[in-house]
């Protein structure tokens, strides 16, 4: 995971990850139009396609945010997988944002689902059942698939819980880290893990006492959330060069003010944005 980020991220020249999750409440009217005309798996396919067509070939990777998905039923779940399939045929890194977190059996229904059902390229996990939700997944980390850890995020809320401290006086989010990583090099999979560390907030006591050597971090809250490239996102990046930074309402989402009427209308309004914020990260490198 980590060697096919590193070299994917090197031929595009920057860490943006496509974030594809379709949240359809307040929608521009052009798509809340096509969505009342047309089936929801059509529709949610034809959004896919029209804002992935511009930027494909610009991107490494893209992430598919479930929830989105699921809230469709069986309609919603086989759109998804035929964007996962189709995102993979353009070369596209996969990661599946379904944030399960379970043990034994369950966990690996989990894995079953979005490895070889869906075939995503990675998952991602939360980490309040411990180590036992890893340890369903390892037989698919072994074949080369991806876990994110949830470990920091970007809402205030989960701060407040994640920086708490344990009785070692270390903070909940160092604990879990430390207990991941150990579990995972004892099993040899350290290369196929990442941690979720929202981009809103990025504590540098707590990452200059982790374990040395570089980590994957999948970086959520750029553009819609508030967070921008700056000098911290830059130095995180360059020393964990596995890193992404997935941008989804940011490109997917118009203002109701934005002229769009056609998919091409669309399609081209995506592009910009997405370029923009192409734009910014190289102007945060200089």
């Amino acid at each position: 995971m980590h060697t096919l980020l590193k070299n994917l991220i090197k031929e595009t020249r920057h860490p943006l990850c496509v974030g594809f999750d379709p949240d359809v409440s307040d929608l521009h009217p052009f798509l809340s139009t096509q969505m009342s005309a047309t089936p929801i798996e059509s529709f949610l396919v034809r959004w896919y396609q029209s804002a992935i067509t511009g930027i494909s070939g610009s991107t490494h990777s893209i992430k598919f945010q479930s929830a989105f998905f699921e809230q469709f039923g069986a309609p919603g779940v086989d759109a998804m997988r035929d964007m996962i399939l189709d995102a993979k045929r353009r070369g596209l890194y996969t990661i599946l944002d379904a944030k399960r977190g379970d043990i034994s059996t369950t966990m690996a229904a989990y894995g079953k689902s979005a490895f070889d059902r869906n075939q995503s390229d990675a998952l991602t996990i939360l980490p309040w059942m411990g180590t036992d939700s890893l340890a369903a997944l390892i037989p698919w980390l072994k074949q080369g698939k991806g876990i994110y850890i949830v470990w920091l995020s970007s809402n205030a809320s989960g701060r407040d819980i994640q920086m708490m401290s344990t009785s070692d006086q270390r903070s909940v989010a160092r604990s879990v880290f430390q207990r991941f990583y150990d579990f995972a090099q004892a099993e040899n999979v350290t290369q196929q893990i990442g941690w979720v560390l929202g981009a809103t907030d990025i504590p540098q006591e707590v990452l200059q006492d982790l374990p040395p050597g570089e980590h994957a971090f999948l970086l959520p809250g750029i553009g819609a959330q508030g967070a921008k490239f700056d000098h911290k996102t830059t130095t995180l990046t360059k020393n964990h060069p596995a890193s992404l930074f997935p941008i989804s309402r940011g490109i997917l989402k118009p203002d109701k003010t934005d002229v769009i009427h056609s998919w091409d209308d669309y399609s081209a309004f995506v592009s910009k944005r997405w370029n923009g914020f192409i734009a910014a990260w190289n102007a945060a490198q200089k």
